[in-house]
């Protein structure tokens, strides 16, 4: 197995959010600030959910939105809060569009290859925002795509800490991430992002079809197994997880090497058993018919066997090879 296979040629969907975006307030202070200068103001910029409350995200000395958001009732927000309707039009909302337009800059240009651009304009956002995470992500597939794994890996250090980070809305951020990562080699890394991704939302099947891939690209056959089983089993209209299913199956019935290396005696009789176990599973998620499917895990289990006496046969006179020698010398 190797990252050089172009069997897969699966790019997913882009999936609308069912959900409506909460609705964008305006900017309040706490009343109890009410007769303190603005400098000396702390204000948050609110957001309406659709759960009849509140999304406060404090405001930072630019005059940008950032860190971890609170949600409080209504009742909390007609109480506490004073609606600052001058500063949200003439600060807040002028430094909030500046700063969307130089993240789209750095995604523009990342998406010509315009690398060096890109990085600059990302690295200006932060600045604004140190904890934008359009910015941040942006920034380490940059790295990536560049080949500074050392800054990518800093990059990526930084994006597990951020709670701002791990809301549905960034699940594709983490997916982008982790594809990118594993065309770079970093198996590890890339799985711990798509894993990311999937506690935003455990029902995606294109991340478990790319951790499946990412398994298969390592070495991992169980773990390729399982995932693809998961894929399919969440979505079976994923046509090329199909395709990717039937592929293994073919394989393993035609390709020994690859029945050496997830079943011979040397990883025990369990691991094995397993497999064939995951195998099954495997193509009944892919919609083969059971018996079917029993029937070609037979005959893969049996190739097996076959292949492990065939090698203990030929270990044996390997042995009795080296003990002539010995015992003429």
């Amino acid at each position: 197995m190797g990252s050089k296979s172009n069997f897969f040629k699966y790019t997913p969907p882009v999936q609308e959010e069912n959900k409506k975006a909460p609705e964008l307030v305006t900017v309040v202070s706490r009343k109890s600030d009410s007769g303190a200068k603005s400098q000396n103001k702390k204000y948050w910029l609110v957001r309406e959910t659709p759960s009849e409350m509140f999304k406060l995200q404090e405001i930072n000395l630019k005059n940008i939105p950032t860190g971890p958001a609170k949600l409080v009732s209504s009742e909390e927000f007609s109480s506490d809060y004073s609606l600052e309707l001058d500063y949200w039009q003439k600060e807040v909302r002028p430094s909030m569009e500046n700063l969307e337009k130089t993240v789209q800059r750095g995604e523009n240009h990342r998406s010509r290859g315009e690398l060096y651009s890109a990085e600059m304009e990302y690295s200006g956002a932060l600045e604004v925002d140190e904890d934008n995470v359009r910015a941040t992500f942006g920034l380490g597939l940059t790295y990536l795509a560049k080949g500074d794994i050392e800054k990518a890996q800093e990059i990526f250090s930084k994006v597990v800490q951020l709670e701002s980070a791990f809301e549905v809305e960034h699940k594709h951020m983490f997916n982008d991430f982790g594809i990118s990562m594993r065309k770079m080699g970093m198996y590890k890394e890339a799985l711990q992002f798509y894993k990311r991704g999937l506690t935003l939302d455990s029902e995606d099947e294109n991340l478990y079809f790319n951790i499946a891939r990412t398994h298969f690209e390592s070495g991992d056959w169980e773990n390729c197994f399982r995932y693809l089983t998961m894929c399919l089993e969440k979505n079976r209209g994923v046509e090329e997880a199909r395709k990717f299913c039937f592929y293994i199956i073919e394989k393993s019935t035609t390709d020994d090497d690859m029945l050496r290396e997830f079943g011979s005696s040397e990883i025990g009789t369990k691991l094995r058993s397993d497999i064939l176990s995951l195998l099954r599973k495997m193509q009944i998620a892919a919609g083969v018919d059971l018996d079917d499917a029993i029937e070609k895990t037979h005959q893969i289990r049996d190739r097996m066997l076959v292949i492990e006496e065939e090698e203990r046969h030929t270990r044996e006179i390997e042995k009795d090879l080296y003990n002539l020698d010995e015992n003429n010398g």
